[in-house]
């Protein structure tokens, strides 16, 4: 594979890019717009529930994620990554569409589960496609930056609240359009990776010589290729797997935590209307592109590793300072914090992206990256339903605080076992 290793970033690249970037814009757009219906919903009568239940179905979709990375992230190692990702955007697209027309919050609760299920696994299986694509040297800012179609997303649903004038179910039909997205990703091949790996050697070849141009004569790997289980994940990378199941609940908590109740965060703090809190909200998520764009850079500069563990723990700091002032009243610090939490949590985001798959080999990315998505999913699962939980018995401040120290402890994880693969080829 050291066609692709050493590849130039050309036009295949390119739409690669721009297929999976739209892919994961409309990830975000579908996992955020619980944060702008929860405070919509207050006004009909048959979606009213406690902050509680309002959390839990915040967190229906992530606990669908949890499911969907782990199930999508090993099918992707039997059928192939293109078809595991079209399957799980077509998933998430039918059920956003769908959910835009139930009659009560628990209805609702049940189509959130389902588009979860496509969006956890489209995450992890569009990354190790995208991956398995890129050039050694630039890969992982490559990835950080297919990351930062997250922020994107995020702005997008924002203006989208407000052109829709706050109906959520319009915001919730919007997240359906990423359907037209499949017949692009159609048209992209399989990753030559894993046809190689599955015995499918002309296929790769022409997959290669069609991308890059040249003729190359492909063999089989001298080691039999054989699906891994969870049990062989743990015992053979025990240390990578644990690292990286704290390092995506802790990332994926603090996320989820403060995104989904950022309107609620806002409004509380500032004394300013739900529909004025989706203003400053578009604010924050606009500091989440330099934040990509800056961990893209780093991540080749200083390593993985040190972005990753740096960028966490200055998020958490972040949420520190957001807590001191939470119940001051000061406007401008307290939007600071939200600000430098944005920056750097969506930094960090990119480079666990780019940091995952390259930990694991080839024959088992799928299923590692998967299971790292999962654990992402109990973390953003737990997140919502405990802050919601908080807000009710304490105050903002104190379930930012909780999400802050959650930050910092992922932080200390991948700073003491994690290890750097910075200018490492993929195995």
């Amino acid at each position: 594979m050291e066609v692709i290793e050493n590849a130039r970033f050309g036009k295949f690249h390119y739409r690669l890019l721009a297929v999976l970037g739209t892919i994961w814009a409309f990830i975000a757009i579908n996992t955020l717009s619980v944060a702008f219906i929860i405070p919509l919903l207050k006004k009909e009568p048959a979606f009213q529930g406690s902050l509680t239940k309002l959390g839990a179905m915040g967190s229906a979709a992530l606990w669908g994620m949890l499911l969907g990375a782990w199930f999508f992230g090993i099918l992707a190692d039997y059928i192939g990554r293109k078809k595991s990702l079209s399957l799980a955007v077509a998933t998430f697209g039918i059920a956003s569409v769908v959910s835009s027309f139930v009659q009560s919050l628990d209805q609702l609760i049940v189509l959130r589960f389902i588009v979860g299920l496509g969006l956890g696994g489209s995450l992890p299986v569009a990354s190790s496609y995208f991956a398995e694509f890129m050039p050694k040297k630039i890969r992982g800012a490559m990835i950080s930056i297919l990351e930062s179609f997250w922020a994107i997303g995020t702005i997008i649903i924002g203006i989208v609240a407000l052109m829709v004038k706050a109906d959520w179910r319009g915001i919730l039909l919007f997240g359906g359009a990423i359907l037209l997205a499949l017949p692009f990703l159609a048209a992209l091949p399989e990753s030559p990776r894993f046809l190689l790996l599955n015995g499918k050697i002309r296929e790769a070849e022409e997959v290669i010589g069609k991308i890059f141009g040249v003729s190359v004569k492909l063999e089989m790997p001298k080691e039999e290729h054989r699906k891994i289980t969870i049990a062989e994940l743990w015992s053979k990378h025990a240390r990578t797997t644990f690292m990286l199941t704290v390092a995506w609940f802790s990332i994926a908590f603090a996320y989820y935590g403060f995104f989904i109740w950022l309107p609620k965060f806002l409004a509380s703090t500032l004394n300013i209307t739900v529909f004025k809190s989706f203003q400053y909200f578009i604010i924050t998520a606009l500091a989440q592109l330099p934040g990509y764009w800056s961990a893209a850079y780093f991540i080749e500069k200083v390593g993985r590793k040190k972005t990753l563990s740096g960028y966490l723990f200055v998020s958490g700091l972040a949420g520190l300072l957001f807590y001191k002032f939470a119940s001051s009243g000061n406007a401008s610090m307290i939007l600071l914090s939200a600000v430098l939490f944005s920056f750097f949590n969506l930094g960090a985001w990119g480079a666990i992206y780019a940091y995952t798959p390259e930990l694991y080999p080839t024959s088992v990315r799928g299923t590692g990256t998967g299971w790292a998505g999962a654990m992402a999913r109990i973390g953003g699962g737990l997140a919502p339903i405990v802050a919601g939980r908080v807000m009710e018995i304490s105050t903002v401040g104190m379930a930012v605080l909780i999400i802050a120290i959650i930050s910092i402890i992922g932080a200390l994880d991948i700073a003491v076992l994690g290890k750097e693969t910075k200018g490492k080829a993929l195995e």
